[in-house]
């Protein structure tokens, strides 16, 4: 990872969909972390790191149940601090609470904290880039809309912001607190419109993001990635 080269997979070719959304898992108490990640054909994987190599083995892998249809995994989110995406040391995830949003299609979810309330979960519909905000418990806080065909979505706390793939314009900056759009970052498109993974970089002095083309965009500037011709998912 340190030289940008690809890591061996720990698993072999199989029919379990593409990768739609990944995340990485760290756990500030122990140096172990790993790599969650899910497909359009609804599987959900959990690749524990064997640390200090540069190896990874598979310690969970589910289909998870849905109505057919609508089986694909669209977004992950990982709290490191409270770890409400796993809750054991085997780094198997333990379902906590179930919600359905009438008329609204995740696109991207992410972990907030605006109000005193304590964690928030933040979804950003896909057709309409409408964004619910929810406490633990499923009950919706507050509903923003943004009218953009969003993709995906990334928070940043400390500087009260977060950025919002807007399949259109590139990039999205905005206010955390406002929901105002601040700034646009232009994402060149070469095959056509498609959502794209975003992550901040640095402390969040440079965004990164993903395209249709296979680069990724980091700092404005365009770095070769591997020999893909499509990239959809990126964790930071």
């Amino acid at each position: 990872m340190p030289l940008g080269v690809p890591v061996e997979s720990p698993t072999g070719p199989g029919d379990r969909g593409f990768t739609t959304a990944v995340v990485w898992m760290t756990r500030p108490d122990d140096t172990e972390e790993g790599i969650a990640y899910g497909t359009d054909k609804g599987y959900l994987y959990i690749w524990k790191r064997d640390k200090p190599e540069l190896k990874f083995h598979e310690v969970f892998c589910r289909r998870l149940q849905a109505d057919p249809g609508w089986e694909e995994i669209s977004a992950l989110a990982y709290d490191t601090n409270c770890h409400q995406f796993l809750i054991d040391v085997s780094m198997h995830p333990h379902k906590i609470k179930s919600v359905k949003i009438e008329d609204h299609y995740p696109q991207a979810i992410t972990f907030g904290h605006t109000g005193v309330k304590g964690i928030e979960i933040w979804s950003f519909g896909c057709d309409d880039g409408d964004i619910h905000v929810l406490n633990k418990e499923g009950l919706t806080l507050a509903t923003h809309r943004t009218g953009v065909v969003a993709g995906d979505a990334a928070i940043n706390l400390k500087d009260d912001i977060f950025i919002l793939d807007d399949a259109a314009q590139g990039i999205g900056l905005y206010k955390l607190s406002s929901c105002e759009r601040m700034k646009t970052f232009e994402v060149p498109i070469k095959v056509g419109r498609r959502s794209r993974t975003v992550a901040f970089h640095d402390q969040s002095t440079a965004v990164i993001s993903g395209s249709d083309h296979g680069h990724v965009l980091w700092r404005r500037k365009l770095t070769e990635h591997a020999k893909c011709h499509l990239v959809t998912a990126i964790a930071g």
